[in-house]
């Protein structure tokens, strides 16, 4: 019979998905579900979304909105990209606006 030792520390169940995390990206209709919701989140306004659409290849968004709009998401598009990095995470979230 072998003495008794002590169990080994367990690892953080977080860490097994570590790996899917690094790997897969968001689909588009995710990215741009966030992407309306950070929108409303920072600035109040609700963007449809019938009018963006995401680019996965580029990480790129594009908007079908009025230009003034348009205009003050791109004034507080740091703090969109830092909501968005919060929910998707840093790899799969959108880079550009256009």
């Amino acid at each position: 019979m072998q003495p008794y030792t002590t169990p080994l520390k367990m690892k953080p169940i977080g860490d097994f998905f570590e790996l899917y995390r690094a790997r897969f990206k968001a689909p588009q209709a995710t990215v741009e579900k966030a992407f309306a919701a950070a929108v409303f989140t920072v600035t109040g306004f609700q963007v449809p979304r019938e009018c963006i659409r995401y680019t996965v290849a580029s990480q790129a968004l594009s908007l079908q909105i009025p230009s003034v709009l348009k205009t003050e998401i791109k004034f507080k598009k740091q703090e969109i990209f830092i909501e968005l990095q919060k929910n998707l995470g840093s790899n799969t979230s959108p880079k550009q606006i256009f």
